[in-house]
């Protein structure tokens, strides 16, 4: 497992199935490490069965998104046309149409904060140069409490 960041044009999302990678739009990649992190918890309760879904690399959109429901977090994959994306790249081999680019932190703080619901006061505590944490703490509590489930 690697995780890259880049472009990928896709024809139709509907229709777009990748079992050799998890693509997660920049608008909401806080930073590089952040996808690791929660792709290696997804990878985790994965290797001990503990699924949501039939596929790992929805399983790692669920447990970035911090959510149950893949229609949730499909709103944070990939769209029509050419999206920039971090990869979680499960199959070097199969990554055809897949740029990769140098990272530069692009996303939308207020998607962002409105997708992890992550209130006023928690910002003006941690600062926005904190986001990634604030991101970061989210995803460790759905994978914990997916453990204990």
């Amino acid at each position: 497992m690697r995780v890259a960041f880049g472009e990928i044009y896709v024809e139709d999302p509907s229709a777009f199935r990748a079992d050799y990678a998890a693509f997660i739009d920049s608008k909401y990649v806080v930073s590089l490490e952040v996808v690791e992190f929660a792709a290696n918890k997804a990878l985790k309760n994965w290797q001990k069965g503990r699924r949501i879904s039939r596929s790992l690399p929805i399983e790692i959109l669920l447990h970035y998104a911090a959510t149950r429901q893949i229609k949730d977090a499909l709103k944070l994959g990939v769209k029509k046309g050419l999206n920039r994306v971090a990869a979680v790249i499960l199959d070097e081999s199969k990554m055809e149409g897949f740029k990769e680019i140098e990272f530069r932190p692009e996303y939308d703080a207020e998607a962002v904060v409105k997708h992890y619901g992550i209130t006023d006061e928690e910002l003006e505590i941690a600062g926005l140069e904190k986001l990634p944490l604030l991101v970061r703490e989210r995803i460790a509590l759905f994978a914990a409490f997916e453990e204990v489930v």
